[in-house]
C-alpha cells in the first residue's frame, strides 16, 4: 500500500481491491473523528494490471460507490488504466522546456548586461 499527498489531494495505491476497501474505510473513519470529509464526486478508481478491463465489485468511500475510470490527471501527470502502469508527461514536459527556455533567455539578458 502507499499513498501520495499533496495540499488536499490523496492517491492510494494498494495490491487488491480488498485492501483498497480496507485503507478507503480507514481513511473514512479517521477523517470522521476529524470532522472532515472526502469529496466523493471528485473521488474514482483506476485499475492497472492484467485483470485492468474486468468488471469489478464497486469501492466504496462514505458510502458512495466510486467510480471507475480510463485516466486520471494528479499534479499534471495523466495515469491510464492498462495492463501495466503507464504515465503521460508530454505536457509536463513541454511547460517544463518552456520554462528553461525563458529562465536561459532572461540568463543571457542579464550575461549581455553584465558586460557591456
Amino acid at each position: 500500500m502507499g499513498c501520495l499527498l499533496y495540499a488536499d489531494d490523496i492517491t492510494l495505491v494498494c495490491h487488491s481491491l480488498t485492501t483498497m476497501q480496507r485503507i478507503l474505510d480507514i481513511c473514512f473513519q479517521e477523517t470522521d473523528l476529524l470532522d472532515l470529509s472526502f469529496s466523493t464526486m471528485k473521488s474514482v478508481a483506476l485499475r492497472i494490471g492484467p485483470r485492468y478491463k474486468h468488471v469489478s465489485v464497486p469501492l466504496i468511500l462514505a458510502g458512495i460507490k466510486l467510480a471507475y475510470v480510463q485516466q486520471i490527471k494528479y499534479l499534471g501527470v495523466v495515469l491510464k488504466s492498462a495492463r501495466e502502469f503507464k504515465c503521460y508527461l508530454i505536457r509536463l514536459k513541454l511547460c517544463s522546456t518552456i520554462v528553461l527556455m525563458l529562465c536561459s533567455t532572461e540568463l543571457r539578458k542579464q550575461v549581455l548586461n553584465l558586460s557591456v
